[in-house]
């Protein structure tokens, strides 16, 4: 039960470490752009994305936690955080697209749906072997 309190705490605190000074450096693909196409980002909308995706994760997963408390069952704990973090992910892809008018080569775009598609449909096959694997090999 405290996995997900930890995760949600790291979770909300990248979040508010996060701004519009550091986020250069911090933001994948950002900081190696070249300069023509950084003008491109409006960078201020996509900080503003990661801090909304991460706070809403942080707390989908502190709310969920705190449920659990009324639900006798073990393998909820897992199958949540699995479920949060990776589908709460897919926000930051698509809505990120938006915010960021370059365009991209076939093979990246392909690379991008390949990510979403595998956090999307890997979460959901993760829960489910938890879902059915018997409590007591699951080593929770």
């Amino acid at each position: 039960m405290y996995t997900g309190f930890i995760i949600a705490f790291i979770m909300a605190l990248i979040a508010s470490l996060l701004n519009e000074e550091n986020a250069g450096s911090l933001l994948a693909g950002y900081n190696t752009m070249a300069e023509d196409k950084k003008k491109n980002v409006d960078f201020k909308a996509i900080v503003k994305l990661h801090h909304i995706v991460f706070y809403t994760i942080a707390a989908i997963l502190a709310v969920s936690n705190l449920s659990i408390i009324f639900i006798d069952n073990e393998k909820i704990v897992p199958i949540s955080i699995i479920l949060t973090i990776s589908w709460g992910l897919i926000p930051l892809f698509i809505l990120g697209k938006k915010h960021d008018k370059n365009e991209y080569k076939s093979w990246q775009k392909w690379f991008q749906l390949f990510v979403i598609t595998l956090l999307f449909f890997g979460g959901l096959l993760l829960s489910y072997f938890i879902w059915t694997t018997p409590i007591n090999e699951l080593n929770l």
